[in-house]
This record gives structure tokens, sequence and C-alpha cells, in this order.
């Protein structure tokens, strides 16, 4: 059985494998929209998810907003300053932050 490395993996003719560099630049991308959106002050993440998907992100979790509609806008416009993304797919839930819970009924 072979061992496979993720990391600094090499072909069978010895040469550097480009996809330990393709996964480092994904990762960080990831990092840096999480980053990004976690820096921000009217935004506060009970849990956070970034994945990386083709030209972009995919963000995932609660979010708690003073603003829930400037919120939800602005996540999207955040992630995109960062290098590298160009989509996002935006499937976070989003609460307003005073805790209020509206009536049922």
């Amino acid at each position: 059985m072979r061992e496979r490395r993720v990391e600094g993996m090499e072909s069978e003719n010895g040469m550097a494998d480009d996809s330990s560099i393709l996964i480092d630049g994904a990762h960080r991308i990831e990092e840096d929209v999480q980053r990004e959106l976690l820096a921000q002050a009217g935004l506060q993440f009970s849990s956070l998810v970034v994945r990386r998907v083709p030209n972009g992100v995919c963000l995932e979790g609660v979010l708690e907003a003073d603003d829930v509609d400037a919120a939800s806008s602005s996540v999207c416009g955040l992630a995109r300053r960062v290098a590298g993304v160009q989509e996002v797919l935006n499937h976070l839930v989003v609460h307003q932050a005073n805790g209020d819970v509206p009536a049922k009924g």
C-alpha cells in the first residue's frame, strides 16, 4: 500500500507536485475571508465556516448583527475584498443581535 501525502508531494520523477500549492492557496483564501469577516465590529458570528468553491467561497454559519439587512448585503462585499474571491455563496443564518424574538401567531 502506498502512502499519500498532501503537502510536499513529489511525482514519480522527483519533481514537486503543484497540488500542494493549490491546496495551500485555497486554504489561505478561506483563512483570509474568515479573518476579514471576524474583524468587523458590527458583525458577531456564533459560528462561521468558509469553504473554497470555484472562483470564490461559500459562507455557512450563524451571524448576529445590529442591522440584519445591512449585514446580509455587506458580508458578500467584505468577502470579495479578499484577493481570489469573485463569487460568494451566502448560506449564513442571520439573527438580530439584540436577542428580541418576535411573538408567534
